[in-house]
């Protein structure tokens, strides 16, 4: 019984994360060579404050390889994560560019990345971290940047996805007047609490490939919750699943942390399918991340499964 669970486990593991790294696909790749170098541009830190005349330096991108006189301009809106040069040369938007003669921008969100509007992000300066204000930093940023670069009445187009995709669409219904138009892919732009039906969409899709897959998983994360309850087995944790410090659980919002960020790889596959990805794969910790997905719930099972000993 004991050896038929693991054979399962493994085909169950291994079918599933055989997507992900047997093809990748890219959409496209400039031929271009583009400094991708960061430039800086002077944000004001309050938009809906006239009497606050703070302002901060905040990070963008840019390729004019394809830029023509007539032709487009492209802004990429930054998410909650650092702004990433390798979409200045890849993505669907950079084959777009290519053909409408388009003049690329990728703008960083504020507080993520290199772009800090504030010296910390202690309670009151957080209270500038929102998508209003954040909205009002690609309107400024357009606005300044068309004078700058001599845009004059070139077309404006916002891209971005999940969240950004969010910025793009409100963005165009906010500053009609400065957006021609915005591709807003996959934006959750209906708010929904303790979504759920995102995982169903996994399960489904992990079964498709083995049907007791979802439940070897369910039964990992089941038994890494019964770990967590003892220090004694932070160490091996740690150790298990390559985590960069030795782990520490002060509260419950901590060990929630901990779940979501290890099921994310699962899921991640799922969305994913390791599209796009391997130029966004960074230094140190997240590239060793990058290479552990499945494989790191396969470990807990093997090391710590008593049926599988």
């Amino acid at each position: 019984m004991a050896s038929t669970q693991l054979v399962l486990l493994l085909s169950c593991l291994w079918l599933s994360a055989s997507n992900a790294f047997t093809r990748r696909r890219f959409l496209i790749r400039s031929e271009v060579l583009v400094a991708e170098q960061d430039r800086w541009f002077t944000q004001r830190l309050d938009h809906f404050s006239g009497a606050d005349p703070r302002v901060w330096e905040q990070r963008y991108f840019m390729n004019d390889s394809f830029s023509q006189s007539d032709g487009p301009v492209f802004l990429m809106i930054g998410g909650e994560g650092a702004a990433n040069p390798g979409w200045m040369t890849q993505g669907t938007w950079i084959m777009y560019a290519e053909k409408m003669g388009a003049l690329c921008l990728l703008l960083e969100h504020r507080f993520y990345g290199k772009s800090h509007p504030t010296k910390d992000m202690s309670l009151e300066n957080l209270r500038y971290l929102s998508s209003q204000q954040a909205l009002a930093d690609l309107a400024h940023f357009q606005t300044v940047m068309t004078d700058k670069l001599g845009l004059g009445d070139r077309k404006w187009i916002v891209f971005g996805g999940s969240y950004p995709g969010n910025l793009a669409a409100w963005y165009r219904l906010k500053y009609p007047h400065l957006a021609h138009a915005a591709v807003a892919s996959s934006a959750p732009v209906n708010a929904v609490l303790n979504f759920s039906e995102y995982l169903e969409v996994v399960q489904a899709s992990l079964s498709r490939n083995h049907s007791d897959c979802p439940g070897m998983v369910k039964l990992a994360s089941d038994t890494l919750l019964q770990l967590l309850d003892y220090k004694e087995n932070y160490v091996k944790i740690t150790k298990d699943f390559y985590l960069c410090e030795v782990l520490v659980i002060r509260s419950k919002m901590d060990q929630a942390f901990l779940l979501d960020t290890i099921a994310e790889y699962i899921s991640d596959i799922v969305q994913y399918n390791n599209d796009n990805r391997e130029f966004e794969v960074d230094s140190g910790c997240t590239r060793h991340a990058q290479n552990l997905d499945i494989f790191s719930l396969q470990i807990l099972f093997l090391n710590h499964f008593p049926v599988f000993h």
